[in-house]
Parts: C-alpha cells; sequence; structure tokens
C-alpha cells in the first residue's frame, strides 16, 4: 500500500484523516509539534500501528523539519503529502500583533514549503500527490482575516505554479477549501490572537463584522465532511484541481467566481458597513436601482445582483422598506415569474412584452402605431405606412 505524510495531526482534520487512511490500508506518517499518547489514539487496533510512524515536527522549525523527513524517507518512500497544519491569528492591520503575525506565515506558508520542497524529489520519482489544505480564505477575506487570509491566498499562489512546475513528472495537487468545521480551529485563533479592546477605532464596528460573518458561513460542520472530499480527491482522474467544502463553501466560492473581485469586494464592503453609495463596483446594484431596473432581467447590469441573491448574499437588505421590496423583486426573476412589484410591472406593460413576443402579432401592432401617428401628424410614417404594412401580409 502506499505511503502518505500528513502534517497537523493530533487534532481536527489531519487526526480524522489519519485514522481513516490507516483504516484503508495505507501507511502513514502523523507529524505534529505534539505528539504525547498520538500513537495510540490514531490506530488503537495494535496491527494498524505496524504502519504509522508518529514524528514530532513543528513547521516552524525548518532543521525539524528536514529530520523529520529523513527519518520519514528511512521508513518508507512517500506517495501522498498532505499539508495540512496550520493556524489563525486574527486581527486589523493597524492593531495585530505582527511578530505572532510573522510565526503564523512561518508555518502557514514557509513551513510547508520547506516540506513539500523536501519531499519532492521522491513525489516526482513516484508520480505522487500534493493535498494542500487551504480555506475559503484562500479566495476571499473578512475584515480582521486578512493576515490569515494572506496565507492561505500565498498556498494558492504556490499550488498553481507547483502543478505547472511538476505536472510532467505526473505530480498531482489538490487544493481544499473548508468553511467553517468543528475544529479547533477557532479556539486555537483566539489563542493566537490580540484580544479586541473596546476602545478600539473599529470598536463600532465589531458587532457589524461578526453579524456578517455569520450570515454566510455554516455553524461548525462535521470534519468528516472535509476528509471524505480529501478522500474522493484521490480518487479523481483530474490531475489538479480545486474544491470548496460545505454548504457555506460552495455559496461564498460561487458567488465569488460569478463577480468580478471588485464587485465581490464591494459586496463584502456594504455588508460590514460601508455607507450606502460610498463604494461602487458598477456592478452590483442598490435596491433602489432593482427596483428601477424592474422587468428588465436582461440587463447585464442586473446579472451580478441576481447572481449574489441566489448565492444568499443580499439578506441585510431587509433592513429596509426598499430592500425587502428588491428581495421580492429579485425572488420573482429567480422563480421566472414577472415581478409583482416595482414600476414596470404594470400588467398593460407584461401583456405588451407577450404581444411583442409574437410576430403576428408585431406587425398588426406596428399597423396600429403608424394610423394613429398618421391620424396625430397627418403624415405617414417612412417605413410604416399602412398600405406599405398590409401588403408585406
Amino acid at each position: 500500500m502506499p505511503t502518505a505524510f500528513v502534517t497537523g495531526c493530533a487534532t481536527g482534520f489531519g487526526h480524522a484523516l489519519c485514522r481513516r487512511l490507516l483504516a484503508e490500508g495505507w501507511h502513514v506518517v502523523a507529524t505534529d509539534p505534539e505528539i504525547a499518547g498520538l500513537e495510540s489514539a490514531l490506530a488503537p487496533d495494535p496491527a494498524a500501528r505496524e504502519r504509522l510512524l508518529v514524528l514530532r515536527m513543528d513547521l516552524a522549525d525548518p532543521p525539524g523539519i528536514r529530520a523529520a523527513i529523513y527519518e520519514a524517507l528511512e521508513w518508507s518512500p512517500v506517495d501522498l503529502l498532505v499539508n495540512n497544519g496550520g493556524y489563525a491569528v486574527f486581527g486589523t492591520q493597524e492593531e495585530a500583533d505582527l511578530i505572532a503575525i510573522e510565526r503564523m506565515f512561518r508555518v502557514n506558508v514557509l513551513g510547508a514549503m520547506h516540506l513539500t520542497r523536501g519531499l519532492l524529489p521522491t513525489l516526482r520519482a513516484r508520480s505522487g500527490t500534493v493535498v494542500q489544505l487551504s480555506s475559503v480564505a484562500g479566495r476571499m477575506a473578512f475584515p480582521e482575516s486578512g493576515f490569515y487570509a494572506a496565507t492561505k491566498y500565498a498556498i494558492e499562489a504556490l499550488s498553481e505554479a507547483l502543478f505547472e512546475e511538476t505536472c510532467t513528472f505526473g505530480v498531482r495537487v489538490r487544493l481544499i477549501e473548508p468553511g467553517s468545521f468543528d475544529t479547533r480551529f477557532l479556539e486555537r485563533a483566539r489563542e493566537a490572537s490580540e484580544p479586541r479592546h473596546a476602545d478600539s477605532p473599529y470598536a463600532h464596528l465589531h458587532a457589524i463584522w461578526n453579524e456578517a460573518k455569520l450570515g454566510v458561513l455554516e455553524p461548525p460542520q462535521d470534519p468528516t465532511l472535509v476528509v471524505n472530499a480529501i478522500l474522493a480527491s484521490l480518487r479523481d482522474e483530474r490531475p489538479f484541481f480545486r474544491t470548496g467544502v460545505g454548504p457555506d463553501a460552495e455559496r461564498i466560492l460561487g458567488l465569488r467566481d460569478a463577480l468580478s473581485p471588485d464587485a465581490w469586494v464591494d459586496l463584502m464592503a456594504r455588508r460590514n458597513g460601508v455607507r450606502p453609495g460610498s463604494t461602487d463596483s458598477g456592478q452590483l446594484l442598490a435596491p433602489a436601482e432593482v427596483l428601477g431596473l424592474g422587468l428588465d432581467a436582461s440587463s447585464e447590469r442586473f446579472a451580478p445582483t441576481l447572481a449574489a441573491y441566489g448565492y444568499g448574499h443580499l439578506d441585510h437588505w431587509t433592513d429596509t422598506e426598499d430592500g425587502q421590496q428588491a428581495l421580492d423583486l429579485l425572488a420573482s426573476h429567480a422563480r421566472g415569474e414577472a415581478p409583482a412589484t416595482g414600476p414596470a410591472v404594470a400588467p398593460d406593460v407584461v401583456a405588451l412584452a407577450r404581444e411583442l413576443s409574437d410576430p403576428t402579432r408585431l406587425a398588426a401592432a406596428a399597423r396600429a402605431a403608424a394610423e394613429a401617428v398618421a391620424r396625430a401628424t397627418g403624415k405617414p410614417v417612412p417605413g410604416l405606412e399602412p398600405d406599405a404594412a398590409e401588403d408585406e401580409d
């Protein structure tokens, strides 16, 4: 059976993944800075324990990484690398502890790269696979998550380049992008981050930021979903792909891909307390603009806002009467119905739109219009004279 090298195995995704790999017959090198009791926790069955090598390794320590690589390769060649280890430090760019931020970058980015570099010769020789635990934060950022998101954006970019560099050797790369899951992630982030302060210049925004995050993230989900996604990625024949895991990741990344980068940032700014009208990507519409467009769902200006509604990112519009009416209008469009509100949805307008969709009725309407204009002005309309229209029939 093949051998996997997995980081961050004491808890969370790494712990659950190692147990599943062992259950499926893999040989596993499990690493973590804290390994007391880890062998028996991962492999209660003595037979499985023979296929498990537990190593103490801190991703912030390059010499320790090299020592772990040497010991692992002495034990078995490696076919699969899972860069799972990492953590978050949260804080605004004005207030976060930059020493803590530097250490997070050493673990999340440089540590993963030291390990990947050390294992690449054997992965190239064996046409192995690299699985990178990224995040929805590798594609977007919340307030106070900019530094953490930057580490995940880096992993995304490095993974693309890694595949481009090694694809001719048969190396496969997978990017796993989870949403919110029930691990020690938030607990450890609180331990590593500076607490918020009541005298912060951002204090009046904290509640808004919290609400915006809760509005798009799911309550912590079962980590088994991520383990299943990793194992499914190993069976997938595609040489490179990224996948969001969890309904929240699918909503966030689906809309992120549907909008331009500037439109996405505009939406996030609106959700996180920006004054209406103070930022405008030129794509997302305000409620009044949606009501103004009314029936014209085919307008190119309408599409990004309809996408934002479809992915559940306009719930904050319920705070105003115009916003609620605009949501009702968007709901009608999403169901493929003629909207029930707005200035452009009177019954005669809807009837006229249906009339004009029929070529025969369109010709009759043109003749009627020409006759009405001729009566009012005493002059025929060029190209729409009543007699000419009848001759065309």
